[in-house]
């Protein structure tokens, strides 16, 4: 690589249409419902290990414990397949799967959460104008509900809550640049 080129980046976008991209490019092989969960559930739990048993009753849970657990492993397999380097982005051992938290990766739903702290931190300081920035920032990277087309339990709440974290920073942005005197 050259040294003055940018580095390869993974962007995950899980808010609005699902969607993987390496370095401006689609990724293929996981358009299926499972894939998408699994990598779903990995990153938005990647600050921990998870139990593969946990993981294949999440997936599976009206199959066997035996069958969940050889399925998981099959979907294991697509998910590396289907990442560029997949070894790269997983911690993996017998018992447990985890989304390495130190991996390169643009993922939407953490950075909307990033720049709606942001935006606490500056409403605490009262540091209006950067508030605003960082509301609009968290507008613009909310891309829509959360994997609409899965309605899953295991992905409603975490739905719900972004859902109403979107509309309290509309809301907030709203008056503030009201406060200010900017309607348009």
């Amino acid at each position: 690589m050259l040294g003055d080129s940018a580095p390869p980046q993974l962007i995950v976008r899980l808010l609005g249409e699902f969607s993987v991209e390496w370095n401006g490019r689609p990724l293929g092989g996981l358009s299926g419902d499972r894939p998408q969960s699994l990598l779903a559930y990995l990153l938005l739990h990647r600050q921990a290990a998870q139990s593969r048993r946990h993981l294949s009753f999440l997936l599976w849970p009206d199959s066997s414990e035996a069958q969940a657990r050889s399925n998981l492993r099959n979907l294991l397999f697509t998910l590396r397949q289907a990442l560029p380097n997949g070894g790269d982005w997983l911690l993996t051992d017998a018992a447990t799967l985890q989304w390495r938290p130190d991996a390169p990766l643009s993922f939407d739903v953490a950075l909307f959460r990033e720049h709606l702290t942001a935006a606490r931190r500056h409403a605490a300081a009262q540091q209006t104008e950067e508030c605003a920035r960082a509301l609009e920032a968290a507008i613009a990277a909310y891309g829509g509900d959360m994997r609409p087309r899965n309605c899953a339990d295991r992905l409603r709440s975490l739905r719900e809550e972004l859902c109403q974290e979107f509309s309290e920073a509309l809301r907030q942005l709203a008056a503030l640049l009201e406060g200010r005197g900017d309607y348009a």
